[in-house]
């Protein structure tokens, strides 16, 4: 082939190229890998007892590295928001940038505090606290701003760890890091949630154990 005639060729390709390019679709998020605590976390029955949708509002308190913010964020789509919440702003700070990185455009982060987790009004289909409510010493201002987030008939989703001894101390408990599913139960409904599920053993493997507890916020009415 004539040089001149290559170098045509070669132009045209180039041209063809970055049309290509112009028409493809924009990258999205990219997918969150599969883990083995996916499997043993219940991570799909978690999200059904919190009903997550396409275009829902969530809040992931005591969000730590993003595990299921990451999760609810492909979950909820586009058109939803996932608020990833903590009181360490460092943790926080390293979510926000792994979200920016991979694309995860609707992950928004909140740095809470000890009595109020600083959540939007009325603006929550639902709030996940996963292995962190044992952490709560402010409990009640906690569930006070939660509710205050919720819409009417949002739901309240908590996964903690069982005491070995549930005659212990509330704060026996708190200091090994577990607490009593019944004090929970009786926590929620101090706060005028409504208990619709409770499950003593909800993950059991021998070396991890969880209960789980559902709660709506039944509204003024």
């Amino acid at each position: 082939m004539p040089i001149r005639h290559l170098r045509r060729s070669l132009a045209l390709s180039g041209c063809l190229s970055a049309l290509l390019i112009a028409l493809a679709p924009p990258p999205t998020a990219a997918q969150v890998t599969t883990t083995q605590r996916d499997s043993w976390q219940k991570v799909e029955e978690i999200f059904a007892a919190l009903q997550v949708n396409e275009g829902d509002w969530i809040a992931d308190v005591g969000a730590g590295a993003g595990f299921f913010s990451f999760r609810l964020s492909e979950r909820v789509g586009p058109t939803g928001k996932v608020i990833a919440q903590d009181i360490d702003a460092d943790v926080l700070a390293e979510l926000r940038e792994a979200a920016r990185r991979e694309g995860f455009s609707n992950i928004e982060t909140i740095v809470g505090s000890t009595d109020d987790p600083r959540l939007p009004e009325a603006a929550l289909d639902g709030v996940l606290i996963v292995n962190a409510y044992h952490e709560m010493r402010e409990y009640e201002a906690m569930l006070a701003g939660i509710k205050r987030a919720l819409r009417p008939g949002g739901r309240l989703v908590v996964v903690d760890m069982p005491p070995a001894d549930e005659s212990m101390s509330r704060r026996g408990q708190m200091q090994q890091h577990d607490i009593a599913i019944g004090l929970v139960v009786d926590d929620l409904g101090a706060a005028g949630f409504e208990v619709i599920q409770q499950v003593a053993d909800f993950v059991d493997t021998g070396r991890h154990r969880n209960w789980l507890l559902t709660a709506v916020d039944p509204g003024d009415g």
